[in-house]
């Protein structure tokens, strides 16, 4: 893995350096934003791995800032709180990696949280592109054998003499089976 990209979201300049500071020692490279918009559009802009939002952060609903990054794939969201109720902890249960980071800040905490956040954060994304791929390999397959049930029923002829006719279409036009099962479906609805 690469130079990670922290995005440290805090209104508070003071803070902001200090947390600067322990992750650039680390290798890290820091950007920073002082509002809940400047948050936005860097994440917008440079998709860093984690953002860091502290939820006293000027002009915004923290929350839902933090909501909006996950859900449009900017980035995973770890939360800075001072007091971390039990209201608190509610609003994190649905981000990416369930975690926070508690202020004053404490150097090896910070560290172990973002390294934690960082690897949970690229296993969650791997197992969202698996399960994806799964999802997309399901559907093509349920394509495929809608548009041999056609064949079989339209033509009187066996599963497999239905698989190698769209193999054929297939290989034909230099097409996905999935495309030629379509092509099937759309002719037979047509």
């Amino acid at each position: 893995m690469g130079i990670s990209s922290v995005l440290i979201a805090d209104s508070s300049q003071t803070s902001r350096n200090l947390i600067k500071d322990i992750l650039v020692k680390r290798g890290y490279r820091v950007y920073q934003a002082s509002d809940g918009s400047g948050a936005m559009r860097i994440a917008r802009g440079i998709g860093p791995e984690l953002v860091l939002m502290d939820v006293n952060l000027w002009g915004t609903d923290v929350f839902e800032t933090g909501n909006i990054i996950e859900r449009e794939g900017l980035s995973t969201v770890v939360y800075m709180t001072s007091k971390p109720g039990s209201d608190f902890v509610g609003k994190i249960r649905s981000m990416k990696v369930f975690a926070y980071i508690t202020k004053p800040v404490n150097p090896a905490q910070l560290i172990q949280m973002v390294e934690f956040s960082l690897v949970n954060s690229n296993r969650i994304k791997v197992l969202e592109e698996r399960v994806e791929k799964l999802e997309s390999s399901l559907s093509a397959r349920k394509t495929i054998d809608r548009a041999k049930g056609i064949f079989m029923d339209r033509l009187g002829i066996t599963e497999q003499e239905a698989y190698n006719r769209l193999r054929k279409m297939s290989m034909d036009k230099g097409k996905p089976m999935e495309w030629a099962a379509k092509e099937v479906i759309e002719k037979d609805h047509g």
